[in-house]
């Protein structure tokens, strides 16, 4: 009887439903609904891999939503797009889990009309978006233009045109905020990701923090102390740091708190959503004790451009945060009440486990010696230090051989060396500086030189 009842629930359903075997994907019931939607009979569904054409026109998309079922997760309105009979194609939204040893059950809804909406949606951003950078650009033209007279003038007359110049190069800079904050909304900036400690990154911007949010403001600060590496921009992950730190200070006008936090994200934290599947994410986190958004500020909050403050600072804001965030492969997830404050994390892929390259710093100068291999530690490489070449030597022979040597030419350190480690890379220091190239063996750096002009070089001897 309760077969019987099943049955006719089935074959009722106005939802489309499938039965899946677990392990294959193929299809082994599929109810009047789904066989409907599709425009195929039940011979051409019965017995098909469901997440693979001709069925599901996206294999990939298909395949990352079967492995999560797969390994015992559900899914909870992932959109597929499902190619019906007669070529044309449905966006379907998916609902499904378990249904028992072996097999999966889904729901199935058609959707379609969600995708027109979200193209006319972006249609609508990109035409938004258009008339705002064409505002920008007329007035730092009229800028540009105004200021060149002014100071065309000024030459002609024998003054000083200091203030003219000024005005330029402010509208210079302006337009090229501007222009990296498109490319940071479109995906398209230049980036240059490697692991990076959130915490000794908070650390290191902490001053900077203190001082632009002022003393009204006071920084708390949670760091995990087991916190993972993560895959990201530095430069890029200091700007996104202090533009919401900057958000939430200008949120609270007669003060509070602000507070940064970090942790590892458990993988079913509802801020990543199931897309996330089996990746592994760290978390920054920004909040404060502001008046919250509203209903509108939330309709608006990833438009470029968009601010709460009345006289709030140009600028594509959160979305070209947001934009950052996706191009590292992260997320960015938002949380507010009015009266409650906000919440800005920033979800990033954690670092994969690598073995460290080994760098050997021979430096008689103590305090170079120190910041040298204190900024290498804090770049994840594990460094040897020496005053001497005799101690250089000791380490190289008692400890693991060094990838890199930084040092004066020390000739019977570099055969040492070699002897012990053939693809052994040496930056020279207090020579003529010469750009090093990818996969070289030596370059040289002259005395003095600037601490990121040394990272870059060994970045570069570094790579393979």
């Amino acid at each position: 009887m309760a077969s019987d009842i099943f049955a006719k629930a089935f074959e009722n359903l106005r939802v489309g439903v499938l039965l899946l075997e677990k392990n294959t994907g193929r299809v082994t019931e599929a109810n009047p609904a789904f066989l409907r939607m599709c425009g195929r009979p039940r011979g051409e569904v019965i017995g098909r891999i469901f997440w693979a054409p001709p069925l599901i026109d996206d294999a990939e998309a298909g395949a990352e939503v079967f492995q999560h079922l797969r390994g015992g997760g559900l899914v909870e309105a992932a959109e597929l797009p499902l190619e019906t009979a007669d070529g044309s194609c449905l966006l379907l939204e998916v609902t499904g889990g378990e249904a028992g040893p072996g097999l999966v059950q889904l729901e199935l809804r058609d959707v379609t009309s969600r995708a027109g909406a979200r193209v006319a949606e972006r249609v609508e951003a990109q035409r938004s978006l258009a008339a705002r950078v064409a505002g920008e650009i007329t007035a730092l033209h009229q800028a540009l233009q105004t200021a060149g007279a002014l100071l065309a003038h000024s030459a002609r007359q024998g003054q000083s045109t200091f203030r003219e110049s000024d005005e330029i190069r402010k509208a210079a800079d302006h337009a090229a905020v501007i222009a990296r904050e498109l490319l940071a909304y479109s995906g398209k900036l230049s980036l240059e990701t490697g692991p990076v400690s959130l915490n000794e990154l908070i650390a290191d911007i902490q001053p900077a923090l203190q001082q632009m949010l002022g003393p009204r403001i006071e920084l708390v600060q949670n760091l995990a102390p087991d916190l993972s590496p993560v895959m990201a921009d530095p430069a890029q992950l200091r700007q996104i740091l202090l533009k919401l730190s900057a958000n939430s200070g200008e949120a609270m006008e007669h003060g509070g708190k602000l507070r940064i936090r970090t942790a590892n994200a458990p993988v079913d934290d509802p801020a990543l959503g199931r897309a996330a599947g089996d990746a592994s994410f760290a978390m920054l986190e920004v909040s404060d004790e502001g008046p919250g958004l509203d209903d509108e500020s939330w309709q608006h909050l990833y438009e470029p451009f968009f601010t709460t403050r009345q006289h709030g600072k140009q600028g594509l804001g959160l979305a070209a945060v947001h934009g950052i965030v996706r191009q590292m492969g992260g997320r960015l997830w938002a949380h507010s009440e009015p009266g409650e404050g906000a919440s800005f994390r920033v979800y990033l892929p954690r670092a994969r486990a690598a073995r460290a390259a080994t760098i050997l710093v021979l430096e008689q100068n103590d305090g170079l010696r120190t910041v040298v291999a204190n900024i290498l530690k804090k770049r994840g490489y594990r460094v040897l230090s020496a005053r001497a070449t005799a101690d250089a030597m000791e380490m190289a022979r008692t400890g693991a051989p060094p990838d890199l040597l930084i040092s004066e030419p020390e000739p019977d350190l570099s055969k040492l060396l070699a002897g012990l480690q053939p693809r052994l890379r040496t930056l020279f220091l207090n020579g003529h500086s010469v750009r090093p190239v990818a996969g070289a063996q030596t370059a040289t750096l002259s005395k003095p030189f600037e601490l990121a002009t040394l990272l870059d070089a060994v970045k570069t001897l570094l790579q393979p």
